[in-house]
């Protein structure tokens, strides 16, 4: 009893990852497409910031904090760096 009860949910746990075949199952093929949508919205996010801060005049970008120079530096990475 206590080895089945022990082993079975292992066994359910690598049913959930694989079929016969070794092919993903639509929950994992799932989670990769939504991990690459989580990608392309940060990089959306990180453009549409970067040129709104490139559009900032020099006395928002003093009340934030920061200098033109600092801004500009931000604002000419490429999206997909952080």
């Amino acid at each position: 009893m206590f080895a089945t009860s022990t082993l079975r949910p292992l066994a359910r746990e690598h049913t959930h990852r694989h079929d016969r075949g070794g092919v993903l199952h639509a929950g994992m093929l799932h989670q990769v497409l939504a991990q690459i949508a989580a990608q392309f919205g940060e990089w959306r996010r990180r453009l549409r910031d970067r040129r709104a801060l490139a559009a900032m005049s020099d006395r928002s970008l003093r009340d934030i904090g920061l200098i033109r120079y600092d801004a500009a530096v931000e604002a000419d990475k490429p999206f997909w760096r952080e």
